[in-house]
Order: C-alpha cells, then sequence, then structure tokens
C-alpha cells in the first residue's frame, strides 16, 4: 500500500513540475507580448504624428497659406 502511495505522490510531483515549467514559459510568452504591444502603441503614435505633420504640408501646398 505504501508503495502505490509513494508512485502516485512520484507522479503528482512529475506533473507539477511540468505545471511548473509551463507556468514560468507562460510568464516569459506575457513579456514577450507587452514588449511586443509597446512597441507597436508607439509604431502606432509615431504614424499618426506623421500624418498629421503630411495633411498640415499637404494642405498649405493645396490650399496656400494665406487668404
Amino acid at each position: 500500500m505504501a508503495s502505490k502511495t509513494e508512485q502516485c505522490l512520484l507522479r503528482l510531483e512529475t506533473k507539477l513540475d511540468h505545471v511548473h515549467k509551463d507556468v514560468e514559459q507562460n510568464s516569459k510568452d506575457i513579456k514577450e507580448l507587452q514588449t511586443n504591444i509597446s512597441m507597436g502603441k508607439g509604431a502606432v503614435k509615431t504614424l499618426v504624428w506623421l500624418g498629421s505633420i503630411a495633411g498640415v504640408i499637404l494642405g498649405f501646398i493645396k490650399y496656400g497659406g494665406g487668404p
């Protein structure tokens, strides 16, 4: 009976180790995703800024700067 209990505990320990490794990998993946999202947000802000500048310049060219 004790050997079955020990075997069960060993299997549980092995499964727990696998779960722990999966959690560590998920944490690394989450950090990588956060980094990618931050870069994406920065890229969008840059594109909006550049688009605004281009719109202003094209507006001045098309409609002129004066009255």
